[in-house]
């Protein structure tokens, strides 16, 4: 009996993290930070691409930390999402994602704290549902795209 809750309770979670459309995978990322909090973890948002980009960075991080001896930790503290520490969402509005097969894009603008944000979300359908697979800010002076980030680091200059 005992391992049939284990089993049901590690099974949950995945069940959770599975959205069914793209619509509901970008509400589900937004909903908090428009109430303030923050998410524990944004990995079961991100595709399964993204998240190898992740531990290439890290992986390259963690090499240039022994090579050239400096103190830096490899995190997934940046928060593509909102581009910030703190949030209070304002004026959020999701745009209607256009599908093309397994794959779509949506729009996201809000204005955090008295900043505004304008961000493109690609998604792409995987075995457990939606996925962010990458996200694009457009906005006034703030123009990045979170996998060109994590490929090319353009911080990283030696």
């Amino acid at each position: 009996m005992r391992i049939l809750l284990i089993f049901i309770l590690l099974l949950v979670p995945s069940l959770v993290q599975a959205f069914e459309t793209p619509k509901a995978l970008v509400e589900a990322i937004y909903q908090p930070y428009q109430a303030g909090k923050k998410h524990e973890s944004l990995d079961p948002f991100y595709s399964n691409r993204i998240k190898g980009l992740f531990i290439d960075h890290a992986n390259r991080v963690t090499a240039d930390t022994v090579a050239f001896e400096v103190d830096a930790t490899p995190s997934r503290a940046f928060n593509p999402f909102l581009d910030a520490d703190n949030a209070l969402l304002l004026d959020v509005v999701i745009s209607e994602p256009v599908l093309l097969g397994d794959n779509a894009l949506a729009t996201v603008s809000f204005h955090n704290f008295d900043h505004p944000s304008l961000l493109s979300i690609a998604m792409v359908k995987e075995a457990d549902g939606w996925k962010v697979d990458d996200v694009t800010s457009t906005g006034a002076g703030e123009n990045w795209m979170l996998s060109w980030l994590l490929i090319y680091d353009p911080w990283d200059v030696k």
